[in-house]
């Protein structure tokens, strides 16, 4: 990966970002994540260059096993210096609107697709407005671009939630509650299935189809509890067995594609309804603005800033 550097000062890393490198802090060390993983990262691109110049070290740990933990190795190229043990962040250039994208010369240029709106009354909040794609800019952004809005939770008071987070994480494991009870807790799911699908099945040889279609629609209701646990490998805790199970269950039975919903299932709220279309628009009411927000989903969509119609009104 390249010399790697004792220590690395805070604008030394917003001059390394600046000139297009992937940056990113993990337990105050500084990695440098090379494009051809950005491309292949299972996560997507979008999940690193959201902590460009930021710490990512509770969403790693969160998100990564130890085995894949121990590969970040590869990727250190020196230390962060930071103040009482506390990097103090940049915003990721994509967070502004900057991307890296190739040009017509064939070679990687930034290019801004995108605007922050003024600051709102939630001063650390950065909403984008689409540019018109004729006006991109291939300037590059600057050290201003990098530098984070007004907030008033201090560095200090991040670091204690961090660390609040690691405790309550390590009681959480250290109490099982991440092992699959798959007896306990799966086993009376698969009867539920079974019981739905014979009773469809009984009920369409005696030719009660309403009755049978009944009991296979619910059947397939439930099947999608078990397919999001294992769109989050939520039940062996293996990429390849949980996604070999959702395969099953949702392409083959469900006939809806896994790898599609697990590639939009952090679309699902009102925000992205109009991507979504089983969420219902018969509650929700919105004032509509034209917005690349949040920009980790990377798409410009309509964006509801107003949720109204509650059943109770």
């Amino acid at each position: 990966m390249g010399a790697t550097k004792k220590e690395w000062t805070r604008e030394e890393v917003a001059v390394r970002i600046l000139a297009g490198e992937t940056l990113v802090v993990y337990n105050n060390q500084l990695l440098r994540i090379p494009q051809a993983w950005l491309n292949v990262h299972p996560g997507g691109s979008l999940a690193i260059l959201h902590f460009v110049g930021r710490d990512a070290t509770d969403e790693i740990d969160a998100y990564h096993c130890d085995e894949t933990l121990a590969k970040l190795k590869s990727y250190v190229i020196g230390t962060v210096e930071t103040s009482s043990g506390i990097w103090e962040p940049l915003v990721p250039p994509i967070m502004t609107g900057w991307v890296r994208k190739l040009s017509s010369d064939g070679k990687t240029a930034w290019h801004n697709e995108a605007t922050p709106l003024p600051p709102s009354s939630l001063s650390s909040e950065i909403l984008l407005v689409e540019r018109d794609s004729c006006l991109l800019e291939i300037s590059g952004p600057n050290l201003s671009h990098l530098v984070p809005p007004p907030t008033t939770l201090s560095l200090e008071d991040q670091a204690r939630h961090s660390a609040a987070y690691k405790a309550l994480h390590n009681r959480i494991i250290d109490a099982g509650l991440y092992n699959t009870r798959y007896i306990t807790g799966y086993g009376p799911e698969v009867a539920r299935y079974l019981l739905l699908a014979a009773s469809s099945a009984v009920a369409y040889s005696y030719d009660w189809l309403i009755i049978s279609a009944v009991c296979l629609g619910l059947l397939w209701h439930q099947l999608v509890f078990t397919v999001h646990d294992l769109g989050h490998m939520g039940v062996t805790h293996d990429w390849t067995k949980d996604r070999l199970i959702a395969i099953l269950l949702a392409d083959f039975i469900g006939g809806l594609s896994v790898g599609w919903w697990v590639d939009v299932s952090s679309l699902v709220s009102p925000t992205f309804a109009r991507l979504v279309p089983h969420v219902s628009s018969r509650i929700i009411t919105c004032i509509i603005v034209r917005l690349r927000s949040p920009t980790y989903h990377g798409l410009i969509t309509d964006t509801c800033l107003v949720v109204t119609n509650h059943p109770s009104q």
